[in-house]
């Protein structure tokens, strides 16, 4: 069980008992890996997800659709490395909201990656493996083969012009909490303004959190990506974010940026786009977080976020 674990929800016995699941491992705080309750395996066959709380709620209730509705219907004979998850089952048990899908063996890299300064060894990503680079380029362009035009309407789609207007206020927050400056805001808006909202409304189906910590990585070098909250998002954001978020792995960057050139062709400015974007709502999403646990992190999202305003700084990184 991976250490200093938030408590679990205290109906989950109870949970486990009326699914007659018996838990085995600890994969994140919601998120458990099963046996049926009378089996004496000591192998998972289940992965159970579960919350009570709304927002944890709307995004299990969207992940099942996505599980259930949406995967099953992806063409991937000609997947190289990506393998997706399979829906079993879902329910509600009270105040819980829960799901189950088959349990998918391999090693799980979530415990190799961490955003606390209380777990040093394995902070941005410090405790996976600089090969694993290569092969999340290699799930990258499997899940680029996607066609998007194929998928529901209720699949979420970014929308740059809608998200230009909430940086507006978002921006605002994060100068009064004292993380940008608004000479570092009025210079971003410069730039995205400046952008073709249509070329950013997303070119790629994504689990909504693409980078390592969601990663699976079995014995024959495919890898299962969990965690399925998102959608379609324009492929050079799905790109940085998953570079930015390995912020504690410098050759794992370097790495993953010389694959990226060689399979994809680029667009700086793009990019640019991309790490802007990325960079900004990480930090935002951090932005009520204590200094002293995730402090580090998002400064350093901020600073990505300010070294995306130079435009050699960009250009120097994917030389």
């Amino acid at each position: 069980m991976e250490p200093a674990l938030p408590p679990f929800h205290p109906r989950v016995p109870e949970l486990l008992e009326h699914l007659k699941l018996r838990a085995l491992d600890a994969i994140k705080w919601n998120l458990l890996a099963c046996v049926p309750a009378g089996a004496e395996s000591t192998e998972p066959t289940v992965v159970l997800k579960f919350g009570s709380e709304p927002r944890k709620t709307e995004s299990i209730e969207y992940e099942i659709r996505i599980i259930r509705d949406v995967l099953p219907t992806v063409e991937r004979d000609e997947f190289e490395r990506l393998v997706l998850p399979e829906y079993l089952d879902d329910g509600q048990f009270e105040d819980i909201r829960w799901m189950t899908a088959r349990f998918l063996p391999g090693r799980p890299l979530v415990h190799d990656w961490s955003e606390s300064s209380r777990k040093p060894e394995i902070w941005g990503g410090r405790g996976i493996d600089v090969g694993t680079a290569a092969l999340a380029v290699g799930v990258l362009r499997d899940l680029r083969s996607v066609d998007i035009r194929s998928l529901p309407a209720f699949v979420r789609r970014f929308d740059f012009a809608r998200w230009l207007q909430e940086f507006g206020a978002k921006s605002e927050t994060m100068i009064a909490k004292g993380f940008l400056e608004r000479p570092a805001v009025a210079a971003a808006v410069k730039i995205l303004t400046s952008a073709a909202s249509r070329q950013y409304e997303g070119s790629m189906f994504t689990n909504g959190d693409f980078y390592p910590r969601n990663f699976i990585l079995s014995e024959n070098g495919k890898i299962a990506v969990v965690d399925w909250v998102g959608g379609i998002d324009p492929w050079e954001f799905v790109a940085m974010y998953a570079w930015m978020m390995m912020w504690g792995n410098p050759q794992w960057q370097i790495a993953y940026l010389r694959e990226i050139i060689e399979h994809f062709p680029l667009d700086v400015t793009e990019m640019r786009i991309g790490l802007l974007v990325r960079a900004f709502e990480q930090a935002y999403f951090w932005r009520d977080a204590a200094e002293d646990r995730i402090g580090p992190a998002r400064n350093q999202m901020l600073a990505y976020f300010q070294e995306a305003l130079d435009e050699d700084y960009l250009r120097d990184l994917f030389s």
